[in-house]
């Protein structure tokens, strides 16, 4: 295989797309129906309307119909970074490599940016003052806030959807895609930006009073956390097994076919928890693994999956809980302010715009977790109705499997509902070339003008070799997201699936987390990824948990192996192998 069927083309205006840090939104490739449908139609233009909404781009800047804001090669998404360098350029106070140190750090390697006269646009630089100014100014974000409370009520005004047709499911998918999907990736995008404008001056400001490691320590355990909030409810429900010999007796059966005995055991602690399990996946059930891949299946759709977290946790001791964990970080956050402010003291503006940042990056890292979770709802009304129409499809033999209908494009969808075309050997062949790129490790970089090697000339993953870890003494730079310090053996996890236990106060060290790996960051002593930055969701989690977490350690999967003592600290943003 040279190429894959949704090979986006580069750009000679925006040329430069990196896996960096792509992992966050695609680890594994995206297959053609999401990337057409839900990328093409939904994230791309919101992130579009995102740009043009902050005042940084004019619409017209980019390509028609599909604007080059990100990539996708060998189903595998980039991330677009010439676009965030013309936004270094036009933004107050940033440069280009400011947008370079948060994809790839220090990394030599990288074609360093080059300037071009059109960059530079002093309308678009006044237009992002004023929303910057506002990201530090407003007491509330309105429209997000609204859209956030619009996002909670749309899986009680979703139609049945055993009973539209095929064709309706179909046009159902599409206008959750144009309604939902598109505008949420269009606040998301706004509110991401305008969340970085309160931390990076705080940053600043106390960079300039001599303490740069109280600026993380300021956003550590703000409390009412969309996120948290779903680890604080699956925790409540591990400690109802726990605490019950029943449950207890019914887990250690096996959580897979739990759901099925709870639906036919009438005792009353089962009865219980099916009531409370049942809440949960109706307020978290569009949460899942890959949760921008709309054939990852959501917990409502597999429950066995908070089943197996719930097993996981339910083992821990209470004094692990979130609550517990949080309350020093609690106090870290009030004592780093309380120090910056009274550093800043001599100086009542410092003061006042300390305060104002402090507060916009603590409203806006909330919001954008508010925002997150409408997003991923998004994704799921537009999966849903795929599914029950792949269902349907697989019944009456037009596909081979269900989630079938997840390879193929947006543009064969009309034509295999009506049965115009029969496309399920086609598909079925595109699932195995699926199964090749899964194998795959894409080209760090896709630069317009290099030729991007054929996609069997690849390196398989197996074939990547694994490190024994790093000499004692050795110290790996990334970002500190969570303040702190933590040592202890180091636990690296590739695949949550081969993890049977992570014992207390091993430091998890992965390329990238999501909602699934929720046992392993509540009982971990520290968290070390190998992508992402401070609005990572392992970032998150730990600054409400209190512990240390560092993004973004370059190939820390090979630098680091398993029982090799690290410390790890959050503040400075750094790793240092002890043995």
């Amino acid at each position: 295989m040279k190429q894959w069927i949704t090979d986006t083309p580069s750009s000679t205006r925006f040329p430069l797309y990196t896996r960096a840090n792509a992992d966050e939104v695609g680890p594994t490739p995206f297959p053609p129906l999401t990337w057409t449908l839900a990328w093409e139609q939904g994230a791309i233009p919101g992130t579009v309307d995102a740009w043009v909404h902050l005042g940084g781009f004019r619409r017209e800047e980019f390509r028609d119909p599909v604007a080059e804001v990100y990539g996708c090669w060998g189903g595998y998404f980039y991330n677009q970074v010439s676009v965030g360098r013309v936004f270094g350029v036009r933004a107050p106070g940033a440069q280009p490599d400011d947008i370079d140190r948060t994809y790839f750090g220090s990394d030599p390697d990288v074609p360093r940016y080059v300037a071009d006269p059109r960059d530079t646009d002093d309308d678009r630089t006044e237009a992002l003052a004023a929303t910057m100014n506002a990201a530090l100014t407003q007491d509330r974000i309105t429209y997000a806030e609204d859209f956030s409370n619009e996002a909670r009520g749309w899986r009680s005004a979703r139609p049945q959807l055993h009973d539209l047709s095929d064709l309706e499911l179909l046009a159902h998918a599409r206008q959750a895609c144009a309604i939902y999907l598109r505008r949420a990736w269009d606040i998301y995008i706004q509110v991401t930006i305008s969340a970085s404008v309160g931390p990076g001056v705080t940053h600043a400001i106390a960079t300039a009073l001599g303490r740069p490691d109280a600026a993380v320590a300021a956003f550590t355990s703000l409390g009412d956390v969309e996120s948290a909030e779903t680890n604080r409810r699956v925790w409540e429900l591990s400690r109802m097994v726990s605490r019950s010999p029943s449950l207890t007796a019914a887990f250690d059966a096996g959580p897979a076919d739990l759901p099925k005995r709870m639906a036919t055991d009438s005792d009353p602690d089962l009865d219980a928890f099916r009531i409370s399990f049942d809440d949960f996946l109706t307020d978290y059930g569009h949460r899942s693994p890959n949760e921008y891949d709309l054939a990852s299946q959501s917990w409502d759709m597999r429950p066995e999956t908070v089943l197996e977290m719930i097993d996981r946790i339910r083992h821990q001791d209470d004094a692990q809980s979130p609550e517990s964990r949080s309350s020093g970080g609690s106090s870290t956050r009030e004592q780093a302010v309380a120090e910056l402010t009274q550093l800043a003291a001599s100086d009542a503006d410092t003061v006042a715009t300390l305060s104002a940042a402090i507060s916009s990056g603590q409203r806006f890292f909330r919001m954008r977790e508010s925002i997150k979770d409408a997003l991923v709802r998004a994704v799921h009304e537009v999966r849903l109705p795929l599914v029950e129409l792949g269902e349907r499809l697989a019944t009456r033999h037009a596909l081979s499997s269900p989630l079938d209908i997840f390879y193929a494009l947006d543009t064969e969808l009309d034509r295999i509902v009506t049965g115009e075309a029969d496309l399920s050997a086609e598909l079925r062949y595109r699932v195995a070339q699926f199964d090749d790129l899964r194998r795959r490790v894409p080209p760090p970089i896709v630069m317009n003008g290099t030729p991007i090697p054929p996609i069997d000339t690849w390196p398989l993953r197996a074939d990547v070799s694994t490190s024994t870890g790093s000499a004692p003494g050795t110290v790996l730079p990334g970002i500190g997201a969570a303040p702190g310090v933590a040592e202890g053996p180091a636990r690296v996890v590739v695949d949550l699936a081969e993890v049977d236990d992570l014992d207390p106060g091993e430091i998890l060290v992965c390329a990238v987390t999501d909602p699934s790996w929720t046992p392993l960051l509540m009982v971990a002593g520290a968290v070390v990824c190998q992508v992402g930055a401070e609005g990572s969701h392992a970032a998150v989690i730990s600054r409400e948990l209190g512990i240390p977490c560092v993004m973004s350690v370059r190939n820390v999967l090979q630098k680091i192996a398993t029982g090799q003592q690290i410390r790890v600290n959050g503040a400075t943003g750094t790793v240092e192998v002890l043995t």
